[in-house]
């Protein structure tokens, strides 16, 4: 019933998406030509650095092809080969084996084994590290590991001391890459530019401005169409959108690449291609739950039914979005859908019973990484003019765009009442955002100040952490993701669809959610 809901969900989502302006694959896509000079640099641009260097954990976003994890996954979420090329676990899931590609080197020459495996390892140990992408931390990725061993040159033992029985789709992608040892300091950050096993090598990296990729010519696997690309750092949505009309880019790269209604001027011009595809991106709104008026289910549950989530989608996104009724993606292998709910009579009510007719001024934060990506400040003066318009009530809404550093602290202080926010998939276990958000000791319910706690959640949690049922996990994961549709830890308003952007010069650039390689088959077009 999951799947049949779930294809049907994106078989509506798909069609009505190239309906809308701007929210279909509308270019002309032409195929690449062997004759064309590969030597010629593709630029793209992004608005964060996609290279972040020597401190962030992985040095480079995994769509680079860098470097490569021991673990990736299919389409539909779940655990496939990479770098290990199978892998097993006893009866109670305490230790699995895994066999290694054999035939693997790094850019700089240097094999691929066991050895290596060991002293990416070591180095994690050396954590946490944080990154632009998805933090790295031992002890959520593999926790209560007691050792990590070589048997021969390419078989490599883990064994823990608690079973955990999704240890290899939490291994995924950014779980489990590799890199050549040689690069880390003695500290486990960077020394240099990140080695990898990948299709493309770094060359140049200047941060805040530029990094520059080029392919790997002893790459074990399929070798990439073009030779160098370049990714600018255009952080205003404005001047890269503008850079790709007057011809300074070829492509838009990365989250929130191109705003909706750019992407609409571009749809019907055939000198530029539009493409939309799944993301495991869910736009939150994060409420101070610990403090008045938030720390009121009734509030958050009236916020909820407020919003009027098809429109957020179709106005402000342009229909690339799915309205989200649910805490968990619709990309994860463990999504169980959730109704999503729209009455705002019965919003209005429960608001005016939490708040009567008192003055509640409420403090709307805006983090800029985000709203320099995608459309939060229409957004967010939706949701103000919702809320300062219940009839009977005194409610008054301040929006403030503020860096997310400063951000994130005003949220772990408490000194806030609404943030949109984005939140990915770190993993395809998705136990550590159930534990982050939902535990009443997570890392994030304390971080963003979401003041959240329900003892039957809690349990679930606990117990998840040392089942050893895959089925009962599946069920855990169900529960928790029913407790947060009606708890509201915090409020989901849609899950995303990436919408990227590229020149007709060029050919092979389609949207989609981390892969092992994203720009292997990108290339000039004739």
């Amino acid at each position: 019933m999951k799947k049949t809901i779930l294809s049907r969900l994106l078989c509506i989502v798909s069609v009505f998406s190239l309906i809308l302006s701007g929210c279909g694959n509308t270019g002309t896509q032409t195929t690449a030509n062997p004759n064309t000079n590969t030597d010629q640099e593709i630029v793209f641009a992004a608005s964060r650095d996609q290279c972040p260097g020597e401190q962030d954990a992985y040095y480079a976003s995994m769509s680079l092809g860098i470097w490569e994890p021991l673990i990736t996954k299919d389409a539909s979420g779940k655990p496939i080969p990479a770098l290990a090329s199978s892998w097993e676990h006893n009866e109670d899931s305490t230790v699995w084996t895994f066999h290694l590609q054999n035939d693997v080197t790094f850019s700089n020459g240097t094999p691929f084994n066991s050895d290596i495996v060991l002293a990416n390892f070591d180095r994690m140990k050396k954590g946490p590290f944080e990154s632009s992408f998805y933090g790295m931390n031992l002890e959520t990725l593999y926790p209560n590991l007691l050792s990590y061993e070589k048997i021969d040159d390419f078989t490599v033992v883990l064994t823990l001391d608690k079973p955990q029985p999704l240890l290899d789709y939490s291994m995924v992608n950014y779980g489990s890459a590799m890199f050549e040892p040689s690069c880390f300091s003695e500290d486990g950050s960077f020394n240099g530019f990140a080695i990898g096993t990948g299709p493309y090598v770094v060359t140049e990296n200047v941060l805040g401005q530029y990094a520059v990729i080029e392919r790997n010519e002893t790459y074990w696997g399929t070798s990439g169409i073009t030779k160098k690309f370049r990714f600018k750092v255009i952080p205003d949505p404005e001047t890269r959108y503008s850079a790709l009309r007057a011809g300074e880019v070829q492509g838009l790269c990365d989250l929130g690449a191109i705003s909706p209604a750019q992407a609409a001027e571009l749809s019907s011009d055939p000198n530029y291609h539009v493409s939309v595809g799944d993301s495991g991106i869910t736009h939150f709104l994060n409420v101070n739950g610990g403090a008045f008026p938030f720390s009121d289910v009734r509030m958050r549950e009236g916020l909820s039914l407020l919003l009027d989530r098809k429109t957020i989608v179709d106005s402000f996104f342009n229909g690339c979005g799915i309205p989200a009724g649910g805490f968990l993606s619709y990309t994860s292998p463990f999504y169980q859908e959730q109704p999503v709910q729209h009455d705002p009579e019965k919003g209005a009510d429960l608001i005016r019973e939490v708040v009567g007719n008192q003055a509640i001024e409420l403090l709307f934060l805006l983090p800029n990484v985000d709203a320099n990506r995608y459309p939060y400040q229409e957004t967010a003066e939706y949701i103000q003019s919702l809320l300062e318009n219940i009839e009977g009530t005194n409610i008054k809404v301040n929006i403030q765009l503020m860096d997310w550093g400063p951000c994130k602290d005003e949220m772990a202080a408490g000194k806030y009442n609404l943030c949109l926010k984005i939140q990915g998939l770190p993993s395809a276990n998705p136990l550590s955002l159930f534990k982050n958000f939902m535990a009443s000791d997570g890392s994030t319910n304390k971080n963003y100040g979401l003041g959240y706690h329900n003892e039957q959640a809690d349990a679930l949690i606990n117990e998840a952490k040392t089942s050893v049922d895959v089925k009962r996990l599946t069920e855990i994961y169900t529960q928790l993701q029913e407790i947060s549709a009606k708890d509201f830890p915090n409020i989901p308003v849609m899950y995303s669809q990436e919408v990227v952007a590229s020149s007709s010069k060029i050919t092979g650039y389609e949207a989609s959610v981390y892969g092992l390689t994203g720009f292997t088959q990108v290339g000039w077009a004739k």
